[in-house]
C-alpha cells in the first residue's frame, strides 16, 4: 500500500483490508493481515426489517430495525500464516464461547482517517465459526472455511498502517 491515498476510480478488493487479533487473551492486540491463503472474505450485513400494514393504509410500511452482520471466508490452510493457524485451531479444538472470540479490523485504505497517515477503520468483536478447519480432496490444498459472526456494535476509529495500531474515534480526535 502506498503512502498516497487512491481516491479515484472503482474500489478494488485489495483496497479493503482486514486484520484479525490472533492473541485475544493478551492485553495488546496482535493485528495480522487476513490475506495469505484467503481467496474470499464477503461481508453480509443481514439487515433486520420490520414490516407493518396498518388498518388505515392501503400499502404497508417497512423499516430497517437493525443488523446481524457476518463475514464468510474461504481460504487454503497456510501452515505458516497466523490467521489461518488461529482459525484452524479454533475448529480443530471445537472451541466455543469466549474461546472462539476475538476482534477484527476492517480498514478502508482509500478513506483518510482523522489525521494524515491514518486510515478509516472499524473494530468489531467477532465469534469465529470454523466449519471446515482443514480438509479436502486428495492432491489439493486443505480448505479453511467459516464465518466471522459480528457481536454488538462496531467501533469507528483510525488505523495506522505503519505501526499497525487502532485508535478509537473518540480518542483519535
Amino acid at each position: 500500500m502506498s503512502d498516497e491515498l487512491n481516491k479515484t476510480g472503482i474500489a478494488t478488493r485489495d483496497e479493503l483490508i482486514s486484520y484479525l487479533d490472533t492473541t485475544p487473551t493478551v492485553e495488546a492486540p496482535s493485528w495480522n493481515l487476513i490475506g495469505q491463503g484467503f481467496n474470499d472474505l464477503t461481508e453480509a450485513l443481514n439487515p433486520i426489517r420490520k414490516d407493518s400494514h396498518y388498518i388505515h393504509q392501503k400499502n404497508g410500511t417497512s423499516s430497517v430495525t437493525g443488523y446481524a452482520p457476518e463475514s464468510s471466508f474461504e481460504a487454503e490452510l497456510d501452515k505458516a500464516d497466523p490467521v489461518c493457524t488461529f482459525i484452524a485451531d479454533i475448529g480443530r479444538g471445537r472451541k466455543t464461547g469466549s474461546e472462539c472470540e476475538t476482534d477484527i479490523l476492517i480498514v478502508y485504505t482509500w478513506i483518510q482517517g482523522s489525521a494524515e497517515g491514518k486510515l478509516l477503520a472499524y473494530k468489531q468483536r467477532v465469534a469465529i465459526l470454523a466449519d471446515n478447519p482443514g480438509s479436502g480432496k486428495g492432491g489439493e490444498s486443505l480448505a479453511l472455511t467459516g464465518s466471522f459472526l459480528y457481536k454488538g456494535d462496531p467501533v469507528k476509529g483510525d488505523f495506522d498502517p505503519k505501526t499497525k495500531t487502532f485508535t478509537e474515534a473518540s480518542a483519535a480526535a
